[in-house]
Order: structure tokens, then sequence, then C-alpha cells
């Protein structure tokens, strides 16, 4: 018998006499000494969960570094489109969010859209600026790559997004999206088809959800002169008869 074999024996009787006991003591005290065992081995586990979760710390910093990186970015960027904002386009947050922002366009001049003022909803994935953000209108435009939730069909949006690009440019590009429309890539095949069939109708259409959905005295100074020839208008053909 070897000398480790010599000082394990000591050990294991002495392992088979602290079971005895045990099993002794809970044939006298019956299921309650059992059960403060298996009490005693659930709080072993659970003062080693801790320890465990400790151990995962440093991987879970790591993961959070893409959103600080997003946050970064995103307050650049908007510290740069408050001081700086792009034509006819402006944004903020929303409520103070910092993920979500609220941006405006303004209607193209000479287009269907001019004299409006468009809001649109912006909202960051973690993932940015290697996601491109997901931007809708949140007002009503009569337009064939925008739909009738405000999702719109844009390039840039999509599979031409990059890094280098920026909500100020995506706002640029939603401007000469309303100047331009591409009815060939639609998401309202019926609007993109009269506009290339029937052009004056789409036109009148478009001018008409213009006025009524993104004129208001609030937005545009340009909605009242509107309104004001339009009731000026119908007031010199009552009065001809009185003459």
């Amino acid at each position: 018998m070897s000398s480790d074999q010599v000082n394990s024996q000591p050990e294991t009787e002495a392992q088979a006499e602290a079971a005895v006991e045990a099993v002794a003591e809970t044939e006298v005290d019956g299921e309650p000494e059992v059960l403060s065992l298996a009490s005693v081995a659930s709080s072993v586990e659970e003062t080693q969960a801790p320890s465990t979760s400790h151990s995962h710390r440093p991987a879970g910093k790591s993961s959070e570094a893409p959103l600080t990186g997003c946050v970064v970015r995103i307050k650049r960027e908007l510290q740069d489109i408050r001081k700086h904002p792009p034509p006819n386009c402006s944004a903020d947050l929303h409520h103070g969010d910092l993920l979500r922002w609220t941006a405006g366009v303004n209607g193209p001049a000479g287009s269907v859209y001019e004299g409006g003022h468009f809001r649109l909803d912006i909202r960051f994935p973690a993932s940015y600026p290697f996601r491109p953000p997901r931007i809708r209108f949140t007002t009503r435009i009569y337009h064939c790559n925008v739909d009738s939730r405000g999702a719109i069909c844009l390039d840039v949006l999509g599979e031409r997004w990059s890094p280098v690009m920026n909500v100020a440019k995506v706002l640029l590009s939603i401007y000469v999206l309303m100047s331009e429309c591409n009815p060939d890539d639609p998401l309202v095949m019926c609007i993109a088809d009269q506009y290339k069939t029937n052009r004056r109708e789409h036109d009148k259409i478009a001018r008409h959800w213009t006025k009524l959905f993104a004129m208001t005295k609030v937005q545009d100074k340009k909605g009242e002169k509107d309104a004001d020839q339009q009731n000026q208008e119908p007031n010199p053909m009552p009065s001809q008869p009185a003459d």
C-alpha cells in the first residue's frame, strides 16, 4: 500500500462515519434534516453563481462597445446638424431620446410638394452607422416611392448604405426624391402607373394632399397665403349679380 493510499484512508473512513451519522440523524428526525441538507446544497450553488457571472463581465463590456460607438457617432451628427442643417431640412431629438429623432423636409420649389413641410421619424439601430437608420414619413404624402405607412423606397437606406453616410445626406436624398420620383422602382404601383399615364391627375392629387396634410399655419407661412387666395377667389362671383 502506498503512502498516498495510507493518507487517504483516514479521510475515507471519516467520510464514511459522517455519512453514517447523517443517516442516523435522518432516521431520527425524519425529512426535515434531509431538506436542510438540500437547502445547504442549493445555497452553495447560489453563492457560486455570482462568481461565474463575474467571469463573464469582460465579455459583456465588449458587447457594449458597438452601442457606445453608436452613441458617440449620433451625438456628433446631432451637433453638426444643429450648427449646419442641410438646405430645406432640419432634425432634432424626439423628446430627448438620442436614438430617435424628428426631422423635417420642405417641399422642393417647382414640385407638387412646394409649400409643404413634411415631417419624418428617424430611429437608429444599436449597430449604427454600420446599419442604416429607419426613416419614415409621418406627414402623409402622395408619392409612388412612399407607402401609406410612410416607408421610403430609397437606395441609400438599403443596399447603398455605408458608414460614410449620415442623416444630413439622407435627408438631402429624400428632398431630391420628392422632386424627382422613381416610378420604375415604386412602393405604390397605382401611383407610379398614374404618374406615367396620367401625369396631370397625379400632380393634381399630390398638390391636394400637400395642402391638406403638409400645409398648416404653424408649419409654413406660404400655406396661409394660399388659403387667403382661395378664400378671396369666390368672393367676386357673388358680387357680380349685385352690381
